[in-house]
């Protein structure tokens, strides 16, 4: 149906609709917002302000090695600041950068969806993301965990050190991925543009999509693995220690 010349006057008069920067400009407009393009830019300044954070806890480490025996920190608060590196530059800026960050923004463009199939769950993954980051980063602050990042056992199961409510916020953390993975997942298959198959989905939403697929598969092993590890802090069932009939 062709337009009359009033009909376009009209539309070529009508106010464009407002930008994902312009609608709403309060800082609880962003807080509540479903807009996947915001969700995604909150993931973005979250990860850089994660990876200047690593980085200067990479800086301190570098200056703790000027010179030999105790420098501004002890061994054991160089342990301490090795793990809070590896946790902030691991679980806090590398795994959740290009899918959650990126992914959130260009993803649904993409396919020509107006937003991810699960706006709330989105946001509600930021979320996640954010607690899981302010209880794993307090906790080695305050408390300290000396483990690195790996969390390897049994020394994990048995120092002494705060390692279990970093245990916990990394385990939040590995839910945030999970429901990002499997948010994507469902978008791609039921949100793409009529016309758009599978073989002409550009490479990088098959990149997010396999990466989705890796983050529902193998983020819960890794939470179950670390839950086991806090389990074991707590309970001392020996799951660690071959002498009790455990594999470290």
């Amino acid at each position: 149906m062709r337009l009359s010349e009033d009909d376009s006057h009209a539309l070529a008069g009508a106010p464009a609709a407002p930008t994902y920067l312009q609608d709403g400009t309060t800082v609880m407009s962003w807080l509540n917002t479903r807009d996947h393009k915001r969700v995604g830019v909150m993931f973005l300044v979250s990860v850089i302000l994660f990876f200047f954070l690593g980085g200067l806890f990479a800086l301190l480490i570098r200056l703790k090695l000027l010179q030999p025996g105790p420098f501004f920190i002890d061994a054991l608060g160089y342990n301490r600041l090795f793990t809070l590196h590896g946790v902030v530059m691991i679980f806090l800026f590398l795994i959740p950068s290009i899918p959650s960050a990126f992914g959130n923004f260009v993803l649904p463009l993409m396919l020509g969806a107006r937003d991810v199939a699960f706006p709330r769950l989105n946001l509600f993954s930021y979320y996640l993301y954010l607690a899981g980051a302010a209880l794993a980063i307090l906790a080695m602050i305050l408390g300290g965990a000396d483990t690195g990042w790996t969390f390897y056992t049994p020394y994990s199961s048995t120092t002494p050190t705060q390692v279990f409510p970093v245990l916990i916020g990394v385990f939040i953390l590995g839910f945030s991925s999970i429901l990002t993975g499997l948010n994507f997942i469902v978008t791609v298959h039921t949100l793409r543009a009529p016309g758009l198959s599978w073989m002409r989905l550009p490479l990088f939403v098959w990149a997010i999509y396999a990466t989705s697929i890796i983050q529902v598969l193998a983020t819960p092993v890794i939470g179950i693995t670390v839950l086991i590890v806090a389990v074991e802090r707590v309970g001392g069932f020996g799951l660690f220690d071959p002498a009790r009939g455990g594999d470290p």
